[in-house]
């Protein structure tokens, strides 16, 4: 009982001292020409937080030598600790809010101001075009850069980047008149780089842009800048993992009560000599016409028929008839969960005079279409090599599979896909 009354006074007489230690400060904060900073916030290390009025004044509870840590915009951050007093003073210095100069990329890499180019530049960093981690460079770009229109690809499509129209285009087509340049090589698509090599973008409109490549008639140009070495002790690693899941979203209104064909009455079958002896079990039994590929036959409403595929044999399904009901998901149970898998490494060391950086970029994709699917591997091999001040060699090696699976590539009336369902 002794020992239990003695820890109860212990803990009351601790508590009595934080709690003395504990109280009310109040501030003021001001810039560096004593103006009251309104609106600042104040935060205490013990998690406390507050803000300060019209006037820069605040309130918060803190312990001596607590740390306030006060900010608000236009000005940097300060610190201060709280000493024995009830009152403080803090002051906030005045950010220097200065313009940065754009360097845009040009031809044979080089670089220039955007006020002094003859065309419209623009500038995208690869942190920005990785907020959302993409497979593409056109999609990487949609949102991203004024007057340009991304026309993106469905996810059934693997392997197409879609196009890009830049304003002032003269056509309405899926683009074709901007060409890409990787390091001052110019490619065929935006498909053959990896996005994760990717240092930064710069959008050329116009044909002022492209002809600075050689090229006529373009109306602008994409000019893709890869990362180089930047690690100087030791290998730096660089990981990137993501996944994309990818389900189909809208369909169209499919009417539901009427089978294939045009015709409302279904065809008697009778077997005859020749045909497979298997067909004997169809014998007198009834099927739609197959031949056309509308959908307003015979309604559906039970009744006993042959489906197309009773007449081929080696499946569950062979030489037997079934009842001809609507099926309410047919279309949207065709369709699979997409998943891509993006995943990438690269190492880089730098010397005093020398650079490289290896990568590897794997896409291994599942479509939403059934049996498609998409594996994709990028290797790309930047470096440099500084032989005096004035004079530097170096390589940039890139080699891209793609493994393509599945009839994505047709767009056209009844291309065995989706298209089979219209």
């Amino acid at each position: 009982m002794r020992k239990l009354m003695t820890m109860i006074v212990v803990t009351l007489l601790s508590f009595g001292v934080v709690s003395a230690q504990t109280r009310l400060i109040t501030g003021k904060v001001i810039d560096s020409k004593g103006a009251p900073v309104p609106g600042a916030t104040v935060k205490s290390k013990n998690g406390s937080t507050v803000v300060a009025d019209e006037n820069g004044t605040f309130k918060i509870n803190a312990q001596s030598g607590d740390e306030l840590t006060v900010t608000s915009v236009a000005f940097g951050i300060a610190t201060t600790k709280v000493g024995q007093g009830s009152t403080l003073n803090v002051v906030l210095e005045a950010k220097e809010n200065k313009l940065e100069e754009v360097v845009v990329t040009g031809a044979y890499n080089t670089k220039r101001t955007a006020r002094s180019t003859s065309y419209n530049a623009q500038v995208v960093t690869g942190e920005k075009l990785n907020t959302i981690r993409q497979t593409n460079l056109n999609n990487a770009l949609a949102g991203k850069v004024s007057g340009l229109q991304v026309r993106s690809q469905s996810s059934a499509a693997l392997g197409r980047t879609g196009g890009i129209r830049l304003r002032g285009t003269d056509g309405f087509g899926l683009g074709g008149d901007v060409i890409y340049v990787v390091d001052g090589t110019i490619l065929p698509d935006a498909d053959a780089i990896n996005m994760d090599d990717v240092e930064d973008v710069t959008v050329l409109q116009g044909p002022a842009a492209s002809a600075q490549f050689g090229s006529q008639g373009g109306n602008g140009a994409i000019v893709i800048t890869l990362k180089k070495g930047k690690v100087s002790k030791g290998i730096g690693v660089d990981v990137n993992i993501g996944a994309q899941f990818d389900n189909v979203n809208i369909l169209p209104n499919y009417q539901n009560s009427y089978a294939g064909g045009n015709v409302q009455d279904m065809y008697k079958y009778t077997w005859q000599a020749g045909q497979p002896d298997e067909w004997k079990a169809l014998d007198g039994k009834y099927y739609p016409d197959y031949s056309d590929d509308a959908s307003w036959g015979p309604r559906m409403v039970g009744q006993e028929y042959i489906p197309w595929y009773s007449w081929y044999g080696n499946n569950p399904y062979s030489f037997k008839t079934t009842s001809l009901v609507p099926q309410k998901d047919n279309a949207r149970d065709f369709y699979n969960t997409g998943v891509s898998l993006n995943n990438s490494v690269s190492l880089s060391k730098v010397t005093d005079n020398s650079s490289i950086r290896l990568s590897y970029g794997n896409i291994d994709a599942k479509g939403i279409i059934p049996t498609s699917s998409l594996k994709k591997s990028t290797f790309n091999l930047a470096t440099s090599f500084d032989i005096t001040k004035h004079l530097t060699i170096g390589a940039n090696v890139n080699y891209i599979t793609s493994r393509i699976r599945g009839q994505v590539e047709d767009d056209g009336y009844s291309n065995q896909s989706t298209g089979s369902f219209n």
